[in-house]
């Protein structure tokens, strides 16, 4: 799960004119499906507020090639009049881009979080057994 999430994060980190589509893009369709669904599996609200943060973002990157397309098809006398839309449709796809960076940052820490809980509970076991094994080999040479 942390490879899935560590690859979205990363797709989902490139700028807007990498993500067009691609012919290998059903495959990317069918990953996106399948962490949702495994969102969903652990906890809709989570995969809920995770197709929103995606589809903003989404949003937000059309936003910024249409404004990116106004800005490049205007004249050099018009351009002054496009640019802050086109400045506040890089600071929307910031702020999505970034939004969505948090809810990766904030699954992967509570994964670590439980990782190192499981690492700490193997490792009492560990030691557990280890007093056995010594116990038992006290018993062998009685």
């Amino acid at each position: 799960m942390l490879v899935a999430t560590m690859a979205l994060a990363i797709a989902l980190a490139a700028p807007p004119r990498l993500m067009a589509q691609t012919p290998g893009s059903a495959a990317n369709d069918e990953r996106e499906q399948a962490f949702v669904e495994s969102l969903r599996h652990e906890d809709a609200a989570v995969a809920d507020r995770y197709v929103a943060l995606r589809d903003a973002r989404g949003k937000a990157i059309a936003e910024l090639e249409r404004a990116e397309m106004q800005y490049r098809a205007a004249g050099v006398e018009l351009r002054s009049v496009f640019l802050p839309p086109l400045r506040q449709a890089r600071r929307n796809y910031a702020a999505t881009s970034l939004a969505l960076l948090d809810f990766f940052d904030g699954r992967d820490r509570q994964a670590v979080s439980r990782y190192q809980e499981e690492i700490v509970r193997i490792n009492g076991v560990l030691e557990e057994r280890t007093r056995r094994r010594a116990e038992y080999e006290r018993l062998l040479k009685e």
